[in-house]
Parts: structure tokens; C-alpha cells; sequence
């Protein structure tokens, strides 16, 4: 399963851990000189960025990652040696003398790694290139603190209590998001709690009972179930993991019709989804993903992932079972498609990891069930068998009474004999052929638009003979445009085109609807019953009846239970139609709206709920309603578990009104009966226009009690972006009987909802208040609501948001995006049905995975139109790594592109184009303002080096303005800290590069009391700032260059009386010796300060901005005595230095030598080694460190064997110090040819469909040639993954270019136009029937089509007319001439053949194709005489039909089944050592002749006959286990195919003209018959032979041959 692979998505989780370069940042810079306290900007630690990025985000996503990763990097760091000091990427000036404002430079010497922040795209920060080759002195100390590592220097204990220079906030953002873990080790060393966000990420609701109720589709199986693996969450990196504030969202509802959800997206499923389908009684799993690979460092995970500890037990597999009872989720979905030598060996292992993992989830009480998917084989590495068989049926054997995987997910590319393989194995090992999901490819295919092989998967009575597993249903949000979109395609996905769960599929349609398929089960069971019909999002929030949060929402947390059925409805005359209100409800953001026009008298039932809910005493109906005026409305109730109505005392009528009104109905005359279901039932006796009634609230409960308020309400946390609007945490108690909790913020005198959750611990993204709020304080309140639907007492607290509304000012609005409402014009892409087309980048939104457009087609062009023409100065492109895919290494953003316009003489023109492009954003200025209202995006390629090529892009933007206003540093990055004396120093995270930063005491100020400047970006501090007369806040603004001063955002400072009692010299600078010319160096120098009144001392550095230092002068040889001064108090400390000559310095030698950027890692077999990007640096003696390139002279490299696989340990060796590197080879890249399989396998199936048998000749058998061609790539071993997406590409443009639906429609329209005037003139014409009945088939035709059309076109045609020739007198007699006769050539395709046989030697559910079928050809001479008789006169064959001879594999073993280019020996069948070698299994198959039956027919003359029904073979399969001795016992005989009788007409009818010879018919295979009328008739004058003038005839109109055939009859008769 790739997931997706290829053409859409690379999912990553825990198994992409490769950390990249992530590198010691070993640096120095050479600051300038001193600089005044007040006007100094101190950059610290702009290298933030060398955080270790998750597989998933471009971000570290906790506070305990990033302290890991620290721990991580500084392992390999190089120990201090005699005074080397190794550190960080940056450091801080040493203020020691006066300046003016300084300007920050950096001290990279390595690379950064990429790491997202908040820093605004448009001023990214800048990291400073290394300085390689050159010498350079080792300045201040690094300053690292909060989540990132510690340089070496720094790892002694007076050195962790040391200040840092720049004041920071602890808290770096508030939103959670989705759990992301880096590598094994990150897992093993996880705890619960650990995390910041952890208690908002968890789950809250317990998994719901459920039951099956009466069927109420026939065909629907009650043991089958659907497993759903779906995107459930946009990763882009401004989503959180709990909901968000947009309407368009994959809230999914229909969760009675599934047995598990799966979190595609990563190893824990975010709490709303958990919760939503624990509400609902479905298990939600993780997904442990392992890649598409045979690289080494990925087999090399998955070996770590199954080590064992000394007592055989798997570490992982016990943190995989805490994480899941943490967080509260249910099991995993094991997608390991990893292969090559280090994985073929460990299926063994793979089976007993995951027994272990029952085994120990048994212990601590959390029950974990696993799926499987079809890849892993147990002994071969990956191969997938598209079902249950040989291979892999181990991993599902039970030992004892446990199993390893509770389900399986089978490959796309399954088949009838690939599934009847997979029950016959299911049954043998023992397990329930129902644990098999057969997987539908819905991503591909455009959910329900997919092309499904349904009669192979159904038995003879129409029902699963598997269970159903769906991939990619979460792309069905992109086949609309709107939150009310999404719910009717999902309509149509679960209940199909019928509409109703209980129909069954129209006949013109390839869609079931999985409700017409597998039963429901319901969670409405117990005591208590409530819904507001809450979908988990809204357009608004509704409480009851009145608008409380207007704006958009997703808050999937508190989705409820909705109707079972959509829409099971009976009406006896109009019915009203169904749906979901967003504009009107009465709790949440939805109710139920039943609407339309009324005709009559009418009565209607709407069923709505399965349910098992016991009556007592005390039970009471609650309901919440809104119109209906004109009717008669009820709710009722069954009490018989197959649904039946009629109790009296079960159905209450409502109290229908205009507006939002509540009923309540007292339940106990039903008190110890169980209802099992509700419906609405409707009632007029007149005509109603518009009529509309709302259901609000539904509660059945014997408890009305409101729960308790919640107790200890607090903000936890909270984060200001301006004085009018913030993000916060808020917790609280709660209690059981809960169902969710309502967040509301009070502005003026109204409360506003904020939020709805499930948990206690509660993000709330927006906290606002007015511009006219007066005061520091807002009131907050939570209420819980319960689980029967009643609202607890509020509880309140206060958010303080430490300034007015005053103190702040807002930014100007953005520039607009104009390409929304643009329309695609021309495209060299193919046409999808699916989603992820085209229009999908042109909406300016992220909501989703899916909110995207992609193509496996690697270049093209796509030319869209502006809703007019349009001045565009600004281009933007939201990629992969935009919309949360691959965003670690940005390979899966589209790499070369341009931009083109149309000009004024409509000429296409070059705007921009970019190259090598690995951004997530492409944000470019054109280099001129154009104007246009057509435009091009041509891309060049897509391929940026992964296996799964593609273009992947979210949005395609265009503005027609600039942002002119700087963005200013956000408040949740600047802190301000105390120092004592009235001092205060401030501190900005994430500068961006040439930023400059003024500070105020006021926000109406233009007199700064700081200004900080940055070349380079990264941490600024002030000098210390003298605020005796502050009131508590310091403002500041940011311009950039280029654009205007940013709006006024303000800090908080804390309030600080200490005062400074002395400071003393707590550690002296690491170097005292200077040779003439240094700098002065004061790092690891650290000042203890104490305070009056017995407050803790602080530890400062010597490189703080208050800091000054005298009497150096690096020119002065000698011994120098410096003095010390901290915020103008002088230092007690006796601090001296020595400056010697050049000369006189020791000669520097090397400590040590340490890699700081790492070359390639990963290699292909055969590759040379690339050590182009390859750093390392060399630590001397005399405190100063190079950094040198891996190519420099001087550099020996060994060790690397370019034809060995593996893990290779290479030496770098430098002046007698040696350095080790590790590189990867692995072998060639496995092919990735699965698409093309199931693009194959879908052609296939459409051969069937309409779409390909009413096709043009044409585009049939470019169809044909393309398959072929696809066929020959995959069966292929050579072929390279470019022949692969070539001829996938091709494959699906000839698909898309069928024009078979189109010209279906056309022949439908005529064929219904020539039976309505059948209708008229004939009303009881047989015809009328018969074409009734082809009208609604399920596989019409076009020779079926053509049959009809003609049958009835000689309905209708006139009578033949007889002509008077000769005078008008009355008593001449007059010759008549009759219409002419005339000639008919017919030719008529012969469909080949099909011919299969059997193969012992291919595997069970391969075919291979022996000869090709070819159609024949015949052509007919029929003459027509003027009364319509038909003669036939001559047949010729054009070309003779060839069968189509097919073997199909009845073998268990595939001779080559796993996708490399050797052959693999036969598998022992060993599950488990101690199990015996399993028997064979042997299908073979029977043929049964079909019967002939025959019925006179009076209307036919004699001879002549009609086949009414084609006869057709039935087949048998018989399955037999032959042990090692040869002994055969049948297992199982299958209908495979029943016999269909042929029924023939045989004519009875004497005609008493002259005979007429019959014409040939026409068998039921012929697909298609072509009529060719002469363009003249030939008149019989009688005399002249009619033979003659048919071969004359016949050789004008070209036939030679016909009349070549018919003139040597002619001579055979004379």
C-alpha cells in the first residue's frame, strides 16, 4: 500500500529517523569592539535551527524532544582538551568598551538544518556561511538554553545556573499537534506526561458498545466489516492536533457502517478522531509505518524496531502499548513494506513481536489489536500477494488462543480467484474469512467514483464474501468545494446513488454504497440516549436555538451520534427531502432539515435510529424542533427488533412551530420494553409550497439531572499575539457523567462560545475581546454538557491579559490572493474523476491532505483564467512540504517551474521561472508588475529524487499588492527579564535577517529606548535599560528593509525591587595568554551577584551586555590587571592577563579534529563517494579552530567499497588525527510498479462498463494498445521506474479519453425518443417492453442499442406507397410501379472467443495470456424488395476470428514471487517451529454444459429462429489438500458460475408468398453490427436480370469481392 505512493503522498511517522545533518556547530566570530548598554544588539544562538525535525513536521514538537535531541547531538561532541572550547553556532559580543549601535555578525561554521519557525515566510532567517579554510579565534561563549542542547562548555554544574545573555520565553507555542517521535530511541525513552502538550492530545471518551440491529438491506452482511485507513488531519504546520477554525473538514459520520478507523497520518491518532469514534463504538488504531524501500538505513529500522531484550521480550512493542493506553487508542496499523537481506530473515520475528505485544497489553489492562497489510512475506521480503495465501498467511495463524494480526488488509490488485484463495487459506489456518479486508484503492479511482470489481467479491446472492478495506476515503473532501459538500458525496459513498440504505444499486450504476453491502451498528443502547445531530463542524455555533460562536469550526471532538439511516424513507405520495442544516440548529452547528413541496394528502415515514434502549419508569423524551406548520408531526417508536410500528403509546405528536421549541413526553407507559427504533412520521391533507421542518434535539433518558459544574477552572497557560487577541490553555475537573465541555469568553455584556471538547484540558486557538473592552481582565466560563443533553451550571475564571486594549495596535490586512474563482482553461494533464485535480490549487486553502492538486504525470502545462485581467506584482506556490508532506528534506516539492502570461496578442510570455526548488513556499516579486487575465504554470519537472515522483501542489497564488508593513517579532518571542537596580533587558527569538528593532516606553513614543539591529538573523537582547519611572510594559516595532515600520506590539516586565549588594568573580575566563593582536576573550568567565534582603544570588556570564571590562590593550605586551564592572557596580575579582609577542606565543598544536557537517550518507550500489558537502573542523592548542572541507589537499579518505551493501565505517584522516564517518549503500532502488498494477487491473474491469463498450473503435484500441504496452512494463523485470510512469501516465489518459458514457447518453436520448412515439401510435406494442427493459439494464449494449433502434424504426416506418403513371382517364387501365427494390450491405463484427486452461504451474490467481483475441469480420449482400423482404444474396468473410486463450494458475506457489529479478526457492510453509509442513492446496475447476430449450413462436416464419437467451457454461471449483503423500481429500466445491439455459424462438408461421430467405442472425456475443445502405437504389424494370444489376451495382459501389461471390453463383446456377 503506498501510502500513498507514487502518484499521491508519502506518509511518514517513526520511519523516516534519519537525523540528516544535523551537526555540531563548532564556531567563532570576531566581533568588532565594545558597544554602549543601552544600544547594543546581542545576537545569541541564531543556529536554534540544528533541532532534530521529525519525519512528520518541520518542527520539534515538545519540550522533551528537543531537550533529547540535545542529548543526542552533544554524545558525538569532542571533549574539552587543555583548554579547547568547543561551541555553539553563535556567540555574544564582550561589552568592554564604548560604541556606537553595534551590528550583530554570525558565527556559523556549519550548516544549518532546515527547521520550520514562526518567523514569517517573507524574512526567513539567515544563517551566515562557514568560513572554511581560514583560522579563526574561538570567541564569547555559546549561549543555549530552554529546549536546545548545551555545548560541551557549558556541561558542568556552575555552568547550568549560569543566565543566559538573552531573555527568553520558556513556552514556545501553545498549539498542540499531532505526536511525532524521531527515531526508536525516542520512543523507548518516552513517558507519559512528558510532553507539554500531552494532556491535551489524549483522548477522553471510552470506546461505546454497540449492536447490530434487523437488517434493513437485503443484501447486506452481517458479518462483513469496513476498515477505513484515512488522512484524518491536514498536517500543514498552522493546524492543531485538536480542530481548527475553518468549516471544510474531513468530519466524518458515517461510523456505523465501520469496524475500525485507522490514523493514516502517524504512529497516535490525535484526540478529536479518537474521540469521535469511541463516541460512536469504533476502535481508532496508529499507523507504524515502515517505507517503501530496500535502502539500507530502512531495513535497518526495521531490524532495531523488533530487538529483543535479554529475556526475549521487544522493548518497542511495550512502549507501543503504553503510548496507545496513554493517549487511549486501540491498536495499530502495521503498513512494513521495507525489503532486502536484513528484513527477508525476520518474518519469525515480526509474528512473535506481535504476540509479545498481546501477551504484555494483557498485563496492563489495555487490550491492543493489530492489522496487517498485504506486503511482508514471512520469509521473502515484500511481496504483494493481493490477498491471504502462502506467503503470508502466518502472520494471521492463531497460536493457541491468540493471533498475531487481528485483521488483514489485502493489496489493491485482488481478484475471484484470488479471493476464493484467500477464504480457502482463511478457512484452513483457522480464521474467519470475514478478518480479510479486501483494500479498494479509493484515492486513485475518486472515491465512489472508483472502478470496483464487484462481482469479484460477491457470491451468487449478491454479498461480501470479504470484508471490505478502504484506502484514501478522506479524498472524497476534494470532489467538493464546501463543508455541505463533503456530506453528500459521503451520502452517496455509504448509501449509494440509491439514496436509501435499504435499496439496492440502480442499474446504471457501478457504485454499491456500503450500506447496500455490510449491516449497521448502532451506539444508541443503554438507559440514555442524546444528539443534536452535531457533525464535529459548523459554519456557526448554535446553543439552544440562538447563534453563540458566529464563524467556522471543526471541533471533531464533540461529533455526535448521527441518524443510522441516510436516508430510509416511505411516503405515500411526495417525499420531503433530507438533509443537514449548517445555517440553523439548535445545539452545535447542525440539525435536521426536512424539505420540498407537498402535494396532497400525504403520509411519510423517516427512519432515523437503530437503538436498544431499555424504557423505565422514569424515561422521558426530550425534543428540540423548529417549523413542520401545515402538518402533523411525530416522533414514534419501535418496540420490536424488526422495526415494526404501531404502539399507540409509542408515538408522540409535536407541537409544530415557527420558531426553535422544545417538547417533552413522559415514557413510562412503555416502562420494560426496549425501543429499537425511531422515525419521524409526517401527515397533510393539502398542498404545501416550501414546506421545512428542523429536528434540533432527539433525548431518550431516564436521568434529567444537569451534571455538575465544572470545579478549579483555570487559564494554564497563555500566549498574547496583541492586546485584543490570544491563544490559551484553560483546565479544569470534570466529571462522569459529561459528554463534552462548552468554552465561552465574555465580551461587554454577551458570552461567546470559543470551543467545544471532550477533554479537561482545553486549547482555545482565539481568545478576543473588542476594541472598546475597557480594563487588563476577561471573564472565562466552562460548562459541561451531559450525556443526556442537559447543561451543567458555569464555572468561570479570569484570563488576564496584563494590558489594555490601547497598549497594542493591529497590523494592516494582508494582500489579497486572486486566484480564487479562477476556471482551468487548458491542461496537457490527464482528466481525473477523482479528486486532487486541478482546481484544487486554485482555492487558496490548506484543509486538508487532499486540499491539493497532484498528478504522476511529471511535467506539463495548466493554463487558468482570472475572473479578470489582473496586475500581478506577487507569485506564490504552496508545495507538498506546505500542506504537511515530506516537509524534513523538501523532496517531495515540485523542483523546476515557470510562470507564463498571455499578452495583449494573445502570445504566451515568460513571467518567472524557478529551478531546483526543494522550498515548502515559493513566494517570488516578479521583476515587473504584468498584466493578464490568462495564465501558465508549466512544469518542468516534479522529480526531486524520491521514488514517488509526482507534482503535489496546495495552492497556486497570485496578489495584486505587496505587503508593505514589516511584520513585527511576535509577543510569545520576546521576554524581558530583571536585573536587579532598576535594570531591565529584553529579548528577541527569531529575528529576521536585517531587522531592525526599536523599543519604547510608551506605544505612542517616537523617541526609542533601544534600537537593535540584525545582519544575519537569529536572538537579540538589549543592553540593559534603565527603567526607574516604568509602569510595567515596554513596546517595540520591526522594520525590515524595504518596507514600512510594523504596527506596536508590548512586553511584559516583571516588577523587581531588588537591589544589587556586590558581584563578585565566581569562575575567570577560560584564556589568560594573548598573543599580540587578539581579541580579548571572556568566555567561561561567570559573575556571582548578590542582592540585598537574602534574595538567591544570580549567575551571570562575563559576556553579558551588562557586563564591561578595562584595562586590556591587546598591543601592550605583558602582564595586564583588568577591572570589572557589572550595570555600573564594580566586580570584586583579581583578573589579570598576559600579552606576549607573536614570537613568544607556544606554537599551536591540534587537540583534536571533529566532523561538523557530514558528507552523502546514503549511496546506491555503484555510486562514487560524494564528499563535496563534507566538513569537519580541527581544535588547536592556542584556543582557535579551522574548519576544513573533506576535499581539501592534505585529507585522506578510506574504507569505502563502492559494490558492497551495508553500513560502511570510513576513516577521515588529517596531520596524524583520525575522524570516523558512516555512509549507507544499499542496493538499486526497488521498483515502485504497484499503480501501474492497479491502473492495469481497473482497465481491465472497465472493459465491462459502459465507458469502454459504447467508445469510439478508435479510442477502444488505443485503450487496448496502451494495456498491452502497461502489461508488458510490469511484467518487465528490467524496466526502469521512468518506463513504469510512462506507460502508467498513458494508461490513464486512454482511460480518460473514452468516450463511451457520452455517446451511451446519446443512444439512450434517441432510443427514448423513438419509444415515445411507440408509446403514441402503439400503446400495446411488445416493443415498448423490450425497450424498456435494455433502458434500465446494468450491461446495455451499443449491438443491443442498434437491435432496438432498427426494431423500432420499422415500427414506425410508413406503409409502401404505389404510384400512378398514364393519363386521367377514369377507364385506361394503368400500369403501377411498385418502390424500387433496393441493397443492403451489412457488416458484422464476430467477437473471438475466450478460452481458458488451466496451469499447475502458475499460481492461484495469476492468468497469463497465451494468444491474443481477434475479432472477425463478415459482410452480407441483402436485397430489399419493395414490401421489406429481405433476401440474402451473398456473405463474405473478411477476416476469421482468433480465440483469446488464456492460463490460469491453479499452483499455491508463484514461481516468482517476490518483485526482484531472482528467483526464490519454495517456501517451507513453517508458521511456527513446532508446527508440521502444511499441505498443498489444489483448485481445480469443472466445466457444466448449459441446456437448450426452444418455444414456438407464431410471429416468425418457419426455419427462421431467435435466441431470446444466450446459453452460458457453468463452472464448479473444487478446493483439495494433497498431504505429502499425495493423498487428495476435497475440502470445498464452489458455484463459480451458474449454467444459463439457452432459449431459442422457433418460427411456426407459414407465409404463402414467395419465400423470402431468412436472414442470418445475429448471436449474442456480437458486440457490434454496421448497416451501410447502397447511396442509390437499383430499379427492377423486369427486364433486365436481377442478379445482373445487383453485380453491377455492386461493383459501382466498390464492392469487387461481393460481386466477384455473386456472379460466380450465378454462373454455377446457368
Amino acid at each position: 500500500m503506498k501510502n500513498p505512493f507514487f502518484e499521491r503522498r508519502c506518509r511518514y511517522s517513526i520511519r523516516k529517523l534519519s537525523v540528516g545533518a544535523c551537526s555540531l556547530m563548532i564556531g567563532a566570530v570576531l566581533f568588532a569592539g565594545p558597544a554602549l548598554a543601552e544600544e547594543t544588539a546581542v545576537p545569541e544562538n541564531s543556529g536554534a535551527n540544528t533541532a532534530l525535525v521529525s519525519g512528520e513536521s518541520g518542527h520539534p514538537t515538545s519540550e522533551a524532544d528537543k531537550k533529547n535531541e540535545g542529548e543526542r547531538t552533544g554524545e558525538n561532541k569532542l571533549e574539552k582538551a587543555e583548554g579547547a572550547e568547543i561551541v555553539s553556532e553563535t556567540a555574544s559580543p564582550a561589552s568592554n568598551e564604548a560604541a556606537n549601535t553595534e551590528k550583530a555578525e554570525p558565527a556559523s561554521l556549519a550548516k544549518l538544518e532546515e527547521k520550520a519557525s514562526e518567523v514569517v515566510a517573507e524574512t526567513p532567517s539567515a544563517t551566515s556561511k562557514s568560513k572554511s579554510d581560514k583560522e579563526t579565534e574561538a570567541k564569547p561563549e555559546a549561549i543555549s538554553q530552554g529546549d536546545e542542547y548545551k555545548p560541551a562548555a557549558e556541561a558542568n554544574k556552575t555552568e547550568k545556573a549560569v543566565q543566559p545573555d538573552v531573555p527568553k520565553n520558556t513556552e514556545k507555542t501553545l498549539k498542540p499537534k499531532e505526536i511525532k517521535l524521531n527515531s526508536w530511541e525516542d520512543l523507548l525513552k518516552w513517558e507519559p506526561g512528558a510532553r507539554e502538550d500531552d494532556a491535551i492530545n489524549r483522548g477522553s471518551v471510552a470506546l461505546a458498545s454497540r449492536r447490530t440491529g434487523h437488517l434493513v438491506n437485503e443484501k447486506a452482511s452481517k458479518e462483513a466489516k469496513v476498515q477505513a485507513l484515512s488522512n484524518t488531519n491536514s498536517k500543514a504546520k498552522d493546524h492543531a492536533s485538536v480542530g481548527g477554525e475553518e468549516f471544510k473538514a474531513y468530519a466524518f459520520d458515517y461510523w456505523q457502517y465501520l469496524d475500525s478507523m485507522v490514523f493514516w497520518e502517524g504512529l497516535v491518532p490525535t484526540p478529536d478522531i479518537i474521540d469521535a469514534g469511541h463516541r460512536n463504538g469504533v476502535p481508532v488504531y496508529g499507523t507504524l509505518f515502515f517505507n517503501w524501500s530496500n535502502s539500507i538505513a530502512d531495513q535497518e529500522k526495521f531490524a532495531e524496531a523488533l530487538k529483543q531484550d535479554p529475556d526475549g521480550s521487544f522493548p518497542i512493542a511495550r512502549k507501543l502499548v503504553d503510548m496507545a493506553k496513554y493517549y487511549g487508542y486501540d491498536g495499530y496499523f502495521i503498513n512494513q513494506e521495507t525489503t532486502g537481506n536484513l528484513v527477508e530473515p525476520l518474518g519469525e520475528k515480526m509474528r512473535q513481536f506481535m504476540l509479545y505485544t498481546k501477551e504484555y497489553a494483557a498485563k496492563v489492562n489495555h487490550p491492543i489489536k493489530y492489522s496487517w497489510y498485504d506486503a511482508m512475506t514471512y520469509n521473502y521480503g515484500r511481496y504483494h500477494q493481493d490477498g491471504l495465501g502462502e506467503y503470508n498467511y502466518q502472520f494471521m495463524q492463531p497460536e493457541g488462543d491468540r493471533v498475531p494480526a487481528d485483521n488483514f488488509f489485502a493489496n489493491f490488485n485482488w481478484d475471484k480467484a484470488k479471493n476464493d484463495y484467500t477464504i480457502a487459506t482463511a478457512n484452513w489456518i483457522g480464521r474467519n474469512p470475514y478478518d480479510v479486508f479486501a483494500g479498494l484503492e479509493l484515492q486513485q479511482g475518486g472515491s465512489y467514483k472508483t472502478k470496483v470489481k464487484w462481482n469479484d467479491i460477491l457470491d451468487e446472492n449478491g454479498k461480501l464474501r470479504l470484508s471490505l478495506g478502504l484506502f484514501a476515503p478522506d479524498t472524497i473532501t476534494s470532489l467538493g468545494k464546501t463543508g455541505e459538500d463533503y456530506h453528500k458525496n459521503e451520502d452517496i459513498f455509504f448509501t449509494g446513488y440509491q439514496g436509501d440504505p435499504t435499496g439496492q444499486k440502480p442499474g446504471d450504476k457501478d457504485w454499491y454504497g456500503i450500506a447496500n453491502l455490510v449491516a449497521d451498528r448502532t451506539p444508541a443502547v443503554g438507559n440514555t440516549f442524546t444528539t443534536s445531530f452535531n457533525t464535529g463542524h459548523g459554519r456557526k455555533w448554535f446553543v439552544d436555538g440562538k447563534v453563540s460562536k458566529d464563524s467556522e469550526w471543526n471541533y471533531r471532538s464533540v461529533s455526535g451520534v448521527l441518524p443510522t439511516w441516510r436516508w430510509w424513507q416511505k411516503s405515500t405520495g411526495d417525499k420531503l427531502k433530507a438533509s443537514y442544516d449548517f445555517e440553523d440548529a439548535y445545539n452545535g452547528g447542525t440539525s435536521l432539515k426536512f424539505a420540498g413541496d407537498l402535494s396532497g394528502a400525504t403520509k411519510q415515514d423517516v427512519n432515523l435510529y437503530s437503538t436498544r434502549l431499555k424504557v423505565t419508569d422514569t424515561t422521558k423524551l426530550h425534543v428540540a424542533h423548529k417549523g413542520g406548520k401545515g402538518t402533523k408531526v411525530y416522533v414514534e417508536f419501535a418496540t420490536k427488533k424488526d422495526y415494526t410500528y404501531g404502539d399507540e403509546a409509542a408515538r408522540k405528536e409535536l407541537t409544530v412551530s415557527d420558531s426553535w421549541t422544545t417538547d417533552d413526553f413522559d415514557l413510562s407507559a412503555l416502562a420494560g420494553k426496549t425501543i429499537y427504533g425511531i422515525k419521524l412520521y409526517f401527515e397533510n391533507d393539502k398542498d404545501l409550497k416550501g414546506y421545512q421542518f428542523n429536528l434540533g434535539q432527539l433525548t431518550i433518558s431516564n436521568n434529567q439531572d444537569a451534571p455538575q459544574a465544572p470545579t478549579t477552572v483555570a487559564v494554564a497557560k497563555q500566549v498574547l499575539k496583541n492586546a485584543q487577541e490570544a491563544e490559551a490553555v484553560v483546565q479544569f475537573k470534570g466529571n462522569k457523567d459529561a459528554d463534552f465541555y462548552e468554552v465561552y469568553e465574555k465580551d461587554g455584556d454577551s458570552w461567546k462560545l470559543l470551543t467545544g471538547s471532550s477533554s479537561t484540558t482545553i486549547y482555545l486557538p482565539k481568545v478576543s475581546r473588542s476594541a472598546s473592552a475597557q480594563g487588563t481582565t476577561q471573564e472565562l466560563k466552562v460548562v459541561a454538557v451531559g450525556k443526556n443533553g442537559v447543561r451543567s451550571e458555569a464555572a468561570t475564571t479570569t484570563f488576564d491579559w496584563g494590558m489594555t486594549v490601547k497598549d497594542t495596535s493591529l497590523p494592516k490586512p494582508l494582500a489579497e490572493n486572486i486566484v480564487p474563482g479562477a476556471t482551468v482553461i487548458d491542461s496537457t494533464f490527464p482528466k481525473t474523476e477523482g479528486g486532487e485535480g486541478i482546481e484544487g490549487m486554485l482555492n487558496g486553502t490548506i484543509t486538508s491532505l487532499s486540499d491539493k492538486w497532484s498528478s504522476g504525470q511529471l511535467s506539463g502545462s495548466v493554463d487558468i483564467r482570472l475572473t479578470q485581467p489582473r496586475t500581478v506584482v506577487r507569485w506564490v506556490m504552496d508545495h507538498a512540504g506546505a500542506g504537511g508532506e515530506s516537509v524534513n528534506d523538501g523532496l517531495m516539492n515540485t523542483k523546476d517551474f515557470d510562470l507564463y502570461y498571455k499578452d495583449a496578442d494573445g502570445q504566451w510570455k515568460l513571467a518567472k521561472e524557478v529551478r531546483g526548488n526543494k522550498a515548502h513556499v515559493t513566494d517570488i516579486t516578479l521583476d515587473k508588475p504584468i498584466t493578464a487575465q490568462d495564465w501558465r504554470l508549466n512544469v518542468v519537472t516534479s522529480d526531486n529524487g524520491t521514488p514517488w515522483k509526482a507534482i503535489r501542489i496546495y495552492n497556486w497564488k497570485m496578489y495584486e499588492k505587496l505587503d508593505t508593513e514589516s511584520v513585527n517579532i511576535p509577543m510569545a518571542k520576546v521576554a524581558a527579564r530583571s536585573l536587579g537596580n532598576n535594570k531591565v533587558q529584553v529579548g528577541f527569538a527569531g529575528v529576521p535577517a536585517g531587522a531592525t528593532i526599536t523599543v519604547y516606553d510608551n506605544p505612542n513614543s517616537q523617541t526609542p529606548l533601544a534600537t537593535l539591529k540584525s545582519e544575519v538573523g537569529g536572538d537579540l537582547a538589549s543592553s540593559p535599560l534603565d527603567l526607574t519611572n516604568q509602569s510595567g510594559l515596554l513596546y517595540y516595532r520591526t522594520q525590515l528593509p524595504g518596507k514600512e515600520i510594523s504596527n506596536v506590539l508590548a512586553v511584559s516586565v516583571p516588577k523587581d525591587d531588588r537591589r544589587i549588594k556586590s558581584v563578585s568573580l565566581e569562575t575567570g575566563p577560560k584564556k589568560t595568554s594573548y598573543a599580540e593582536g587578539e581579541d580579548l576573550d571572556l568566555r567561561g568567565g561567570v559573575l556571582r551577584v548578590q542582592y540585598e534582603g537574602g534574595a538567591e544570588d544570580e549567575l551571570i556570564r562575563l559576556t553579558h551586555a551588562g557586563v564591561s571590562v578595562s584595562g586590556f590593550d591587546t598591543h601592550h605586551k605583558g602582564e595586564q590587571d583588568l577591572t570589572l564592572q557589572y550595570l555600573g557596580q564594580a566586580v570584586h575579582a583579581n583578573l589579570s592577563v598576559t600579552v606576549t609577542s607573536q614570537d613568544e606565543a607556544s606554537p599551536k598544536t591540534i587537540l583534536g579534529i571533529e566532523v561538523s557537517q557530514e558528507p552523502k550518507k546514503d549511496y546506491l550500489v555503484g555510486d562514487s563517494l560524494d564528499l563535496s558537502e563534507g566538513r569537519f573542523v580541527v581544535a588547536y592548542s592556542n584556543d582557535t579552530m579551522e574548519e576544513h572541507s573533506f576535499t581539501d589537499e592534505g585529507i585522506e579518505i578510506s574504507g569505502y567499497d563502492a559494490q558492497k551493501t551495508g553500513r560502511q565505517t570510513l576513516k577521515l584522516r588529517y596531520q596524524g588525527h583520525e575522524v570516523n564517518f558512516d555512509v549507507l549503500v544499499s542496493p538499486k532502488a526497488a521498483l515502485n510498479d504497484e499503480y501501474l498494477k492497479q491502473e492495469i487491473t481497473a482497465v481491465q474491469g472497465r472493459q465491462s462498463t459502459i465507458a469502454y463498450t459504447f467508445s469510439s473503435e478508435d479510442k477502444q484500441a488505443t485503450l487496448l494498445e496502451k494495456l498491452s504496452g502497461a502489461k508488458a512494463v510490469a511484467e518487465n523485470h528490467g524496466a526502469s521506474q521512468e518506463d513504469v510512469n510512462q506507460a502508467l501516465n498513458e494508461l490513464k489518459q486512454a482511460g480518460a479519453n473514452l468516450d463511451g458514457n457520452q455517446r451511451y447518453e446519446a443512444a439512450r436520448k434517441e432510443l427514448e425518443s423513438l419509444l415515445e412515439s411507440i408509446r403514441e401510435k402503439y400503446p400495446k406494442s411488445e416493443l415498448i417492453a423490450q425497450a424498456e427493459a435494455l433502458l434500465v439494464s446494468q450491461a446495455p449494449t451499443p449491438q443491443a442499442f442498434a437491435d432496438m433502434k432498427e426494431q423500432l424504426n420499422k415500427k414506425l416506418a410508413p406503409a409502401s406507397e404505389s404510384h400512378h403513371v398514364g393519363s386521367q382517364d377514369p377507364n385506361e387501365v394503368a400500369p403501377t410501379v411498385e418502390a424500387l427494390s433496393g441493397l443492403v450491405v451489412e457488416t458484422e463484427t464476430i467477437a473471438f472467443e475466450r478460452q481458458e486452461r488451466l496451469n499447475p504451474n502458475l499460481p492461484v490467481g495469476q492468468r497469463q495470456l497465451v494468444q491474443a483475441g481477434v475479432e472477425g469480420q463478415i459482410r452480407r449482400l441483402i436485397e430489399v424488395d419493395s414490401q421489406g423482404n429481405r433476401t440474402l444474396r451473398a456473405t463474405e468473410v473478411l477476416k476469421e476470428a482468433s480465440p483469446e486463450i488464456v492460463e490460469v494458475g491453479t499452483g499455491l506457489i508463484p514461481a516468482n514471487p517476490a518483485p526482484q529479478t531472482t528467483d526464490l526457492p519454495k517456501p517451507s510453509n513453517q508458521p511456527v517451529s513446532d508446527q508440521q509442513k502444511a499441505p498443498k492446496l489444489e483448485v481445480r475447476e469443472e466445466k457444466i454444459a448449459f441446456d437448450r430449450q426452444e418455444h414456438e413462436n407464431a410471429e416468425l416464419l418457419v426455419g427462421e429462429q431467435r435466441v431470446i437467451i444466450q446459453g452460458r457454461d457453468g463452472l464448479l471449483r473444487h478446493v483439495f489438500e494433497v498431504d505429502e503423500n499425495g493423498q487428495r481429500r476435497l475440502r470445498s466445491t464452489e458455484v463459480i458460475q451458474e449454467a444459463i439455459p439457452e432459449i431459442v424462438e422457433i418460427g411456426t408461421k407459414v407465409k404463402t408468398e414467395p419465400a423470402v430467405a431468412p436472414t442470418q442472425e445475429k448471436s449474442a456475443q456480437n458486440t457490434a453490427v454496421k448497416s451501410e445502405e447502397a447511396s442509390d437504389q437499383l430499379p427492377n424494370t423486369g427486364t433486365v436480370d436481377t442478379n445482373e444489376v445487383l453485380i453491377a451495382g455492386l461493383a459501382s459501389l466498390g464492392l469487387a469481392s461481393l460481386a466477384l461471390t455473386l456472379k460466380q453463383k450465378k454462373e454455377e446456377e446457368d
